[in-house]
C-alpha cells in the first residue's frame, strides 16, 4: 500500500536525522570510510602505484639460511642485515647480505645486563644511527640500548620515566633531530627521548598496546601500529616537548587484522606488516588511501626499507620484497 503523504515526510525525516549523525561521529571519529573503489586496468593500477610494482610482480624471496627465530630487523648501508633473539632470546644476530656465510652473533645482551626473577631479555625494535650504532628495545627489561659498531660500548640511553621503570618497551625510531620515540604496549606509551641532554618524556599515553613505530621521510610525522586496537595512527611530531594526540589513518577493526611492524620508502608511502596474515598493506599517508598488498612470504611482524628493498622478519626467515630494479 502506498504511503501517505505524511508517513513519507516523516521517513525522510528519519532518513536525514539519521545520515547526519552518521557524518558527524564518523568525522569526529577521524576515520572516515571510504567506498571501495572500481577494478582498475593493470595500466591504471600502475600509474596509480607511482613506481611500485603490481602485486603479482612481487615475490618475497628467503635473503637468510633458516633461523631460529627473527625479531626486529635493521640494515646498514654496507648491507649488514641485523636481527633480533639469534639462537636465543637477548642476542642480536648479523647477516651479511650476498656474502653466502652463516648469520652470526653480534652482541649477547645477557652478558652485559642481568635480569631478575622469571624476567628474559629479549630484543625487538632495531635501528642505526647516522654514526652506524646499533639502538635496541629491549622487551625483557624495558631498556633503550645503544651499541658501538665494533660491540665493544654498550650504553643504556632510558629505562624510566619519572623515577618509574618502563614496563617494555616494543619498538623504537629516530627522528630527523636524533630525537628517539619509543613505544610501551603495556602502558599504551609513545616515550620521547633526547640523549643529548637526558630528557625521557612522553608524547602519548593513550594508545591501546602500541607496538610498531615508523617516522615519514620528512621528518614531521610519527606513525603507530595499535594491533589489539587494529588502527594505524599518526602524530604531528612537535617542535616543543609536549605531548600531542593522534589521528587514525587505518581502521582494520570491523577485519580484525593486527598491524605490526612499520617502514616508509623515500616517497612517503607507508608499509604495514599484517602479522598471521601473511600480508603488507602499502598506503599513501597523505591521501589515507591503499595502494596494493603484498604476499609476505611467511608471518609479517618486523619491516626494514633501504634502496628498493623492503625486508620482513617473522617465523624462521627473512625476506626481501625487490621494489625497484
Amino acid at each position: 500500500m502506498p504511503l501517505a503523504p505524511n508517513e513519507l515526510t516523516l521517513k525522510h525525516k528519519k532518513d536525514i536525522l539519521v545520515t547526519v549523525f552518521l557524518t558527524v561521529i564518523l568525522g569526529l571519529s577521524g576515520c572516515v570510510p571510504v567506498p571501495s573503489p572500481a577494478p582498475l586496468s593493470d595500466a591504471n593500477r600502475s600509474a596509480r602505484l607511482d613506481g611500485l610494482p603490481l602485486d603479482a610482480e612481487v615475490l618475497a624471496e628467503p635473503v637468510t639460511p633458516q633461523l631460529e627465530q627473527s625479531g626486529g630487523l635493521a640494515l646498514s648501508a654496507d648491507g649488514t642485515l641485523y636481527f633480533g633473539n639469534h639462537r636465543k632470546s637477548g642476542v642480536v644476530g648479523k647477516y651479511a647480505l650476498g656474502k653466502n656465510k652463516e648469520p652470526e652473533n653480534f652482541i649477547d645482551l645477557t652478558e652485559w645486563i642481568s635480569a631478575t626473577g622469571d624476567v628474559d631479555l629479549r630484543v625487538e625494535g632495531l635501528r642505526l644511527d647516522d654514526e652506524n650504532r646499533l639502538l635496541i628495545a629491549e622487551a625483557g627489561t624495558g631498556k633503550l640500548l645503544r651499541v658501538s659498531p665494533d660491540a665493544r660500548k654498550l650504553e643504556v640511553l632510558a629505562d624510566s620515566y619519572d623515577g618509574y621503570r618502563f614496563a617494555t618497551v616494543k619498538d623504537l625510531a629516530i627522528g630527523a633531530n636524533g630525537d628517539l620515540y619509543a613505544s610501551s604496549p603495556y602502558s599504551g606509551t609513545v616515550y620521547r627521548i633526547r640523549p643529548k641532554t637526558g630528557y625521557v618524556g612522553i608524547l602519548n599515553e593513550d594508545l591501546v598496546r602500541v607496538e610498531g613505530l615508523a617516522i615519514s621521510p620528512d621528518g614531521k610525522r610519527l606513525v603507530a601500529a595499535e594491533p589489539d586496537a587494529s588502527r594505524v595512527v599518526v602524530f604531528d611530531i612537535p617542535d616543543e616537548l609536549v605531548t600531542v594526540s593522534s589521528w587514525t589513518l587505518v581502521d582494520f577493526s570491523p577485519s580484525g587484522v593486527e598491524p605490526r611492524g612499520l617502514a616508509f620508502d623515500e616517497k612517503g608511502r607507508l608499509f604495514v606488516a599484517l602479522g598471521d596474515r601473511r600480508e603488507i598493506r602499502v598506503f599513501d599517508l597523505e591521501k589515507g588511501e591503499e595502494l596494493v598488498v603484498y604476499d609476505a612470504g611467511g608471518s609479517a611482524e618486523s619491516l626494514t626499507y633501504r634502496d628498493g628493498s623492503l625486508f620482513v622478519s617473522g617465523g624462521d626467515r627473512i625476506r626481501r620484497l625487490l621494489l625497484r630494479d
